[in-house]
């Protein structure tokens, strides 16, 4: 019988065989692409070039250096002693006596007196009044600095002790990402509703996936590392997070201009006067608000367009670029990575016998004679970051 039921009289959709009813689907698969990647993207395609490792170990370094430190902080009380009275630096009360050389003319902020260093050895360094006979103040305020700027020299001096700084290296490691799409033959022949499901488009998606991990990546790793394991090696480099240590600023509540400018004026002291400052959606959220507190609406003509379209901030110490990083979620949507444009870099592992490391598409690597096919996707990058005290990180406590 080829017939399942006898309908009598006017049909209706409810007489209709559901199996039989073709379905109303577009045709377009809607993919959720909620972030973008704006370190990656300046990273990949900025104007600083990326550079490729050769190193085996994907160990990566480079030298850094600056020039001679020319002040130390007070940590501790001083008492001026002895006829005439002098301050003796070590350890116990500041920051770093040894950056003294004899006769270097020294500056005390507290007092605002001129002096010179007499005598230095290993342990402590001897500050007596420039003028060799007056008394020196005792010091109580804690913080307060000692400059060097200049050096007391007589008529016929010979030569002054050479000092000068000694390069430090740095380094960090390049993480492997890697991801696979895998589809049988019976998925790639088959026909679906939507497109974005053959192995061509998962394929594409996953790259996109993977970008969004190398950003996470590149801005939150805290550490840097290897571990071996038989005849292999499994590295990994650290983030933004893990590299930035100085100029680091917290702040409670809203962020007011004053706090978000105090530490602009703490991070442009070093490095290049222009930065970029990535942060998370309530921080930009702030930034936002007392920008906009400082423009007044006029009621007449009538407002159709309300806001501010913030992309730089001037500052009297240097310009910065805005930048919304929607991958800065969690705790980190309250977090801002100020970067210094010029002292940034992507690295990668050169080339091997396969093509490039640095991004590639490998097609079929499933295993021979397998009713289907394997796609693997892989980068092997990492982060150069140069003089970490050129940047910063405002956080919300």
């Amino acid at each position: 019988m080829a017939y399942e039921t006898i309908n009598k009289g006017n049909l209706g959709t409810a007489s209709l065989n559901q199996a039989s009813v073709v379905p109303d689907i577009e045709k377009v698969l809607q993919i959720l692409k909620p972030y973008q990647t704006p370190l990656l993207q300046f990273l990949w395609f900025g104007k600083r070039d990326s550079k490729e490792v050769k190193n085996a170990y994907a160990k990566f370094s480079w030298f850094e250096n600056e020039f001679y430190p020319h002040q130390t902080n007070i940590t501790a009380a001083i008492t001026a002693s002895g006829t005439p009275a002098t301050l003796t630096l070590a350890s116990s009360n500041c920051g770093a006596y040894t950056i003294f050389n004899l006769d270097d003319i020294v500056l005390i902020e507290e007092t605002e007196q001129m002096a010179f260093v007499s005598a230095i050895n290993s342990s402590q360094a001897v500050l007596t009044h420039i003028d060799g006979t007056s008394n020196l103040t005792s010091l109580e305020n804690l913080g307060g600095y000692i400059k060097i700027i200049g050096s007391r020299n007589s008529e016929n001096n010979g030569v002054r002790t050479a000092v000068t700084t000694r390069e430090i290296e740095k380094f960090n490691y390049l993480t492997i990402f890697s991801e696979s799409i895998a589809t049988t033959g019976r998925q790639q022949a088959g026909e679906y509703y939507t497109d974005g499901t053959d192995h061509a488009a998962l394929v594409a998606k996953r790259i996109e996936e993977m970008k969004l991990q190398a950003e996470r990546y590149f801005m939150f790793a805290p550490s840097q590392g290897y571990a071996t394991s038989g005849n292999y090696r499994t590295t990994w480099g650290h983030g933004f997070l893990g590299r930035v240590t100085s100029n680091v600023n917290t702040y409670t509540g809203t962020l007011s201009e004053t706090v978000f400018d105090d530490h602009l004026m703490e991070v442009f002291e070093k490095g290049s006067n222009y930065k970029i400052h990535l942060c998370g959606s309530n921080q930009l959220k702030d930034i936002n608000a007392f920008i906009k507190s400082r423009y007044e609406l006029v009621p007449d003509p009538v407002t159709k367009v309300y806001g501010v379209d913030l992309r730089e901030y001037i500052t009297p110490f240097g310009k910065i670029g805005i930048v919304w990083n929607p991958v800065m979620d969690g705790k980190f949507a309250n977090y801002g990575f100020t970067i210094d444009a010029n002292k940034v870099r992507l690295r990668y592992m050169a080339a091997d016998k396969k093509g490039a490391r640095k991004f590639r598409v490998e097609e079929g690597v499933e295993t021979p004679g397998q009713d289907g096919t394997t796609t693997k996707i892989l980068m092997d990058i990492g982060l150069e970051l140069h003089n970490e005290e050129c940047h910063g990180i405002l956080k919300k406590a």
